[in-house]
């Protein structure tokens, strides 16, 4: 059976059906190397991520040798979980720098770090760890809401291989819709 359509002048059946596959083909391929969507859930990256907010997590500034870099919002596994459960976290420390917590604040051997994105500082109900000597492929991460954020303050460094990639965009709801900024602290 032939009919005329937006295809073409006539197109068959199979051939809308074959343009219907390739294009699902194409959008599962987007999602598996460029980017995947992540429910932000809890408080943890307040004030600049609250939960609802949908942000697209992308693989391509990881790819191959390019760094992960101080105050890159990323998307990782939490350490030790079975489920293997998303998060999303700022990354304050690098590969072998130590990193250090004082009244709160975080220094970065022994330089005070300085956030040019919005925090709420405070202390977590919980023991903090003091001082981290990251290894040659861990990270230190953290959430923006200091006192609400379980993070490696708690369970420690993640590895390269935990980083799944950098929440580039927020794309739900439709009033947040916004780029997310590489945030370099100073």
């Amino acid at each position: 059976m032939r009919s005329t359509g937006f295809l073409g002048a006539s197109t068959t059946f199979f051939e809308i059906t074959k343009y219907l596959l390739l294009a699902v083909v194409l959008i599962a391929a987007i999602f598996t190397l460029v980017g995947v969507p992540l429910l932000i859930e809890g408080v943890s990256m307040q004030p600049n991520f609250k939960t609802g907010e949908i942000v697209v997590i992308e693989r391509l500034s990881y790819l191959g040798d390019r760094p992960v870099k101080r105050g890159d919002v990323v998307a990782a596994t939490f350490p030790g979980d079975p489920k293997r459960t998303r998060l999303i976290k700022r990354v304050i420390g690098l590969p072998g720098e130590t990193v250090t917590l004082v009244n709160g604040r975080f220094s970065i051997n022994n330089q005070p770090l300085t956030e040019i994105y919005d925090i709420t500082p405070g202390t977590p109900p919980y023991q903090e760890l003091e001082t981290v000597l990251l290894k040659a492929d861990e990270y230190f991460l953290s959430g923006d809401n200091r006192p609400g954020s379980s993070d490696s303050r708690l369970w420690g460094p993640v590895t390269r291989a935990d980083i799944q990639g950098r929440a580039s965009y927020v794309v739900w709801p439709l009033r947040s819709v916004r780029y997310v900024d590489r945030l370099m602290p100073r």
